[in-house]
């Protein structure tokens, strides 16, 4: 045999080995509709995005036509359970924040997937997807979502993910240790944390005005930092007792996080309060030594800063064994309890987003998700530490239904005169009713 028919028997081979991708089912030519708030961000990822192409395999595969509807985000839960109900529902998928899953799945609109979603399928997801059905797509026992590893783009998967980010040309020019440095020692917990936040706000002229905060917060109107650093002391919003979702943010690791931050500000004076975008540009500018912010926020500062900066986790409490990566949500598909075919669409979403170790290197999964990183990073251990975020994810508490009562007394709490746990205290009966609603319990 000659070497040109050699490499064309083997071609064969290979060609015959490799499996038929999709044709255990066949749509017959149907139209599937892919619906969700990013509808139309979909549409483009696979026109002309990192999809391009995807597409168009799935489609011949599955012998489907794949249609997307855009859902405008405000009330985009109420409206899929309102054509789920009317018996239309809005797409035949559906892409849902797990925070929906209580009303969605609470009001029997959703199929559960217990018997269709099994063991091997976790086991070949990425990274803290094998743990989705305890992190983030169970509601009461049931499991109802289909992976797309967090977010439908990939190496998405913790877009709201919350780190620190800090000056390190401040913490230089001071002769300070950098909160990469502490990490690495294990000491980044919230006494050095305070101690730099101290030692870095200056008043650099003397006028009595500060000019550069030690550290940025939002503290008010909208308290993120409280319920932040309530997860990184062993805490949350809301904890399970005996299978039931209790309030929490009265207990001790949570009113220690709110003393935190009060004595941080009205104590040391050592805090620019101010919304997200306030604390991002003084940060830019020189003025915030360090802040929380989210991961994907991370690229935005790479491109605005020329001083150095470090990435670390949010400082550890002193009630926590181990630092914790809060993720706001996380998104997912879900059916419509009318599907009659789950098994063919899960095998479609596993396909045409590469969620399992079927279409995607679960070997190299951790090196594609920091490579994004890479340019907006100035040094390897901050790219570690974002490496490590991926297996340190957890769940920010969702309480369906609650308005500004808690964030309300989270402001008051810490920048009033009362205590952190009268004020958390007078809120819970309002905010456990609702628990108690969502929940169904």
């Amino acid at each position: 045999m000659n070497r040109k028919s050699l490499v064309l028997t083997l071609l064969v081979v290979v060609l015959l080995s490799m499996p038929v991708l999709g044709a255990e089912y066949d749509f017959n030519g149907r139209t599937i509709k892919i619906a969700g708030h990013v509808g139309d961000g979909m549409r483009e990822y696979f026109t002309d995005g990192e999809g391009r192409g995807r597409l168009e395999k799935v489609e011949e595969a599955f012998n489907v036509k794949i249609e997307f509807v855009q859902i405008e985000w405000d009330g985009a839960e109420n409206r899929i359970l309102t054509s789920i109900v009317a018996g239309d529902p809005l797409g035949d998928l559906l892409y849902v924040s797990n925070r929906w899953l209580p009303l969605l799945a609470g009001n029997g609109g959703l199929l559960p997937l217990d018997d269709v979603l099994t063991e091997d399928y976790y086991a070949n997801l990425p990274g803290s997807h094998t743990n989705m059905r305890e992190l983030y797509s169970s509601y009461q026992g049931k499991s109802y979502g289909i992976s797309v590893n967090g977010s439908y783009q990939r190496n998405m998967d913790i877009g709201s993910a919350q780190g620190w980010i800090y000056n390190r040309d401040l913490f230089v020019e001071a002769g300070l240790p950098t909160p990469n440095e502490l990490q690495n020692e294990g000491k980044w917990n919230w006494d050095t944390m305070k101690e730099l936040a101290i030692a870095l706000t200056k008043d650099l002229d003397g006028d009595g005005v500060i000019d550069v905060y030690g550290v940025g917060a939002r503290l008010d109107p909208w308290p993120v930092e409280q319920e932040m650093a309530a997860y990184a002391n062993g805490g949350g919003m809301m904890k399970l007792v005996d299978g039931k979702a209790v309030y929490a943010m009265n207990d001790p690791e949570a009113i220690e996080a709110i003393e935190l931050w009060k004595e941080l500000d009205q104590v040391h004076r050592a805090v620019m309060v101010g919304d997200k975008y306030d604390i991002r540009a003084e940060f830019n500018q020189g003025k915030v030594a360090m802040f929380r912010l989210d991961l994907y926020g991370l690229p935005d500062h790479a491109n605005q800063v020329d001083f150095d900066y470090g990435w670390v986790f949010f400082p550890m409490g002193p009630k926590a064994d181990d630092f914790v990566n809060p993720v706001w949500g996380f998104e997912m598909f879900v059916l419509p309890i009318t599907c009659q075919e789950p098994e063919a669409l899960v095998q479609l979403v596993d396909m045409l987003f590469e969620t399992t170790g079927k279409y995607r290197d679960l070997d190299a999964y951790e090196d594609e998700y920091v490579e994004y990183f890479l340019p907006y990073v100035r040094d390897w251990d901050s790219l570690e530490t974002i490496k490590e975020m991926l297996h340190k994810a957890r769940l920010w508490d969702n309480i369906p239904g609650l308005d500004m009562e808690l964030n309300e007394a989270l402001v008051k709490a810490t920048m009033g005169a009362t205590s952190a746990k009268s004020e958390m205290d007078a809120v819970a009966p309002i905010v456990q009713s609702l628990l108690d609603q969502a929940y169904n319990q």
